[in-house]
């Protein structure tokens, strides 16, 4: 189940990133527009809806909650380093696999919490007879909603890559963190499965 959890964690963390070019849409439409534009095609085949999607998603806040205290330690390329990496795993992971995975995927939007400058949209996904509580924070960016995070079942994806970036930076350090990163990259770049 961990697995499962893991792997749907990483899908809806990357749906999250694709909006659509609507300035004034609602967070709940918007996380509705993820789904219609990744079950149509796998964006790394369109670099043009791929841009347009992603500019909706802050990766550069991501990427200050994955590293924590550590950011401060960085230079401003390692980070931007950092958020590009992980912005690529996230698509590189997702984007393929999406269309086939919403073929018989049922989604229930409960309700959504809106507060001036953050919205929380709760949602229901089932596939195959399985129901998972799927949420999405998102940010107001001037006029623009952005997706920073996706829970499942009440556990944070950001929160959950931080701990794991958190722990190979104690055991391994931060250039340890650059080699596990950029070995997962390598292995998506070459379409392997691990």
């Amino acid at each position: 189940m961990k697995k499962y959890s893991v792997t749907l964690a990483c899908f809806f963390l990357s749906l999250s990133l694709l909006t659509s070019a609507y300035a004034a849409v609602t967070p709940e439409d918007l996380i509705k527009d993820i789904f219609a534009k990744v079950g149509k095609e796998n964006l790394l085949l369109n670099a043009k809806t791929k841009e347009e999607v992603e500019a909706h998603v802050d990766f550069n806040e991501m990427t200050k909650v994955i590293l924590g205290k550590e950011s401060s330690k960085r230079t401003d390329l390692e980070l931007k380093w950092f958020e590009a990496t992980i912005k690529e795993i996230i698509t590189r992971s997702v984007y393929p696999t999406g269309p086939k995975f919403l073929e018989n995927v049922k989604i229930t939007y409960k309700k959504t919490k809106l507060d001036s400058d953050d919205a929380k949209v709760f949602s229901s996904v089932n596939k195959k007879g399985e129901s998972t509580d799927v949420d999405y924070l998102l940010k107001k960016i001037g006029n623009n909603w952005k997706v920073v995070d996706v829970s499942i079942d009440d556990e944070s994806w950001v929160k959950t890559i931080n701990e794991k970036v958190q722990k190979t930076l104690k055991e391994k350090g931060w250039n340890g963190l650059k080699d596990l990163l950029n070995k997962r990259l390598n292995e998506l770049k070459s379409n392997k499965k691990t």
